[in-house]
């Protein structure tokens, strides 16, 4: 059986870590990268089933891995059968519909979610793919 990969865009260590654990506790592979120039870079060699993203990121935050996926082909490319999800602190209203406007397939408040309940839903959303 073809075993899920993961990839954990997130730039707080530990917080990276929790969620590469609670993912590989449930039979994931996950790999991670600290910023939104590595999302890219990882999500290119990995190939993931699915990319969490997390907004604040240095060099490039989320937003822009958003913007770039849309708008430059060769990003496109990467990343057109691999769905992404927001995983942010950020509960606002705009920058949940700027992220689904921008091809995020859900966007999930990381304060409203334990690390097994977030792996459930990534599980339910790639079987409903």
């Amino acid at each position: 059986m073809h075993k899920r990969k993961v990839l954990i865009g997130e730039d707080e260590k530990n917080i990276s870590e929790m969620y590469k654990i609670a993912f590989e506790k449930f039979g994931y592979n996950a790999v991670t990268a600290s910023n939104g120039k590595e999302v890219i870079d990882v999500a290119q060699k990995e190939l993931p089933d699915i990319v969490l993203l997390d907004i604040n990121m240095p060099i490039k935050d989320g937003f822009q891995v958003l913007k770039d996926i849309s708008e430059q082909e060769d990003i496109y490319q990467i990343f057109r059968s691999i769905p992404v999800v927001i995983l942010s602190n950020y509960n606002n209203p705009q920058d949940i519909d700027y992220c689904m406007r921008m091809g995020a397939q859900d966007y999930i408040i990381k304060s409203e979610w334990t690390p097994a309940d977030i792996v459930k839903k990534i599980d339910d959303l790639l079987n409903d793919l």
